[in-house]
């Protein structure tokens, strides 16, 4: 195959007050660092993208989604007109379209892509299959797809064409910041990021209140009745600390590493999809504990931490020691290890004409 460029694609290119939301940025800069020395590769994005990339390591597509800021239809409008623009300027170049809109963007591949390049569609759960309305506008389009990128083949099948089963990003062995030893952790849990009903954290937090574990909760909350719940369990004990609203990433990751464990209670859709706060938390070397569930398969499997049926029964004195801890670091780092293999495969499915499953 002739060599071209790649480029990482952020349609809606999310923008809450200046700042970008979720890991748009991170799967961008992971791909970018991924591949930048393997193929020409681009990272395409709206205006947002200028706080994190360099003008030549960008594609620059015209608009940002304004969250809370702005009408449904006019981000609807904006993610159209970022399509067609990155379809014009991508012609003859390999893309891959992170997740984010899943309706609006098979209607932009239906109206604006014409099979001039390779296309690529980054997709975490079955969300695009999961209505008759997807599935009709997914059949539409489903030609004009060379592949999908996913993290388990549950997610693969679903959408009938060529996959490739890899983690949401891949580990590329950088860990400038020295870990903090255990003894002088700031927190024993934590629970960072988005805060969702279905992530579980109220039950959580309910079950740690007044124990001796301290505990740190820190993200954004849409539904301010569950925010409301958390402030109350949180002012009813000393042990939670309570942070409610947008978290950087320098926020985000320190969080992390202060913590001696993180826990995930996944439930409803969080628990049937991938999730990039586990691997985020892995790669900090902080062992999860956590719900079975699919995006904490790679836990069970190769001991990154603990995984739990019901957290009622969860006997928490006995999960979180510094022996397992220990056993669990050592885990982390043997699937660190895996991560090469995961990133030559996704080189060979996003590069080669050939599939890989």
């Amino acid at each position: 195959m002739e060599e071209n460029t790649l480029v990482i694609a952020d349609i809606k290119s999310p923008n809450f007050k200046g700042r970008s939301t979720g890991h748009y940025f991170a799967v961008a800069q992971n791909y970018y660092e991924l591949f930048h020395s393997h193929v020409p590769t681009l990272v395409a994005g709206g205006p947002i993208y200028a706080l994190r990339f360099k003008l030549e390591q960008m594609l620059r597509l015209p608009n940002d989604v304004l969250l809370m800021a702005e009408p449904s239809w006019k981000s609807k409008w904006k993610y159209l007109m970022n399509a067609r623009a990155l379809f014009k300027q991508a012609k003859g170049d390999t893309i891959v379209v992170q997740q984010g809109g899943v309706l609006s963007s098979f209607i932009a591949i239906a109206l604006f892509y014409h099979r001039q390049s390779r296309l690529f569609l980054i997709q975490y759960s079955k969300e695009g299959v999961d209505s008759r309305t997807k599935r009709l506008l997914y059949r539409l389009v489903k030609h004009k797809i060379d592949g999908i990128v996913c993290p388990n083949e549950m997610v693969g099948e679903a959408y009938g064409i060529p996959y490739c089963v890899v983690p949401d990003y891949i580990y590329l062995g950088e860990n400038a910041i020295p870990d903090i030893p255990y003894k002088d952790k700031k927190y024993d849990v934590c629970f960072v990021g988005r805060i969702e009903e279905e992530k579980g954290v109220l039950d959580v937090a309910r079950k740690l209140a007044g124990n001796r574990r301290r505990m740190v909760i820190a993200g954004k909350v849409r539904d301010e009745g569950l925010a409301e719940q958390l402030r109350q369990v949180a002012s009813s004990c000393r042990n939670i600390e309570l942070h409610i609203g947008y978290v950087s990433d320098d926020e985000y990751y320190d969080y992390i590493r202060q913590s001696r464990f993180c826990i995930l209670n996944y439930q409803g859709e969080y628990s049937r999809r991938s999730s990039g706060v586990v691997l985020d938390t892995v790669f900090n070397n902080v062992p999860v504990i956590g719900k079975q569930c699919k995006a904490l398969d790679f836990i069970s499997q190769f001991g990154c931490g603990y995984v739990y049926e019901d957290l009622e029964s969860l006997d928490l004195d006995s999960v979180m020691t510094e022996q397992n801890y220990d056993i669990y670091i050592q885990n982390i780092a043997k699937y660190k290890q895996k991560h090469v293999e995961y990133g030559e495969k996704l080189k060979r499915f996003l590069t080669d004409t050939r599939t890989c499953k």
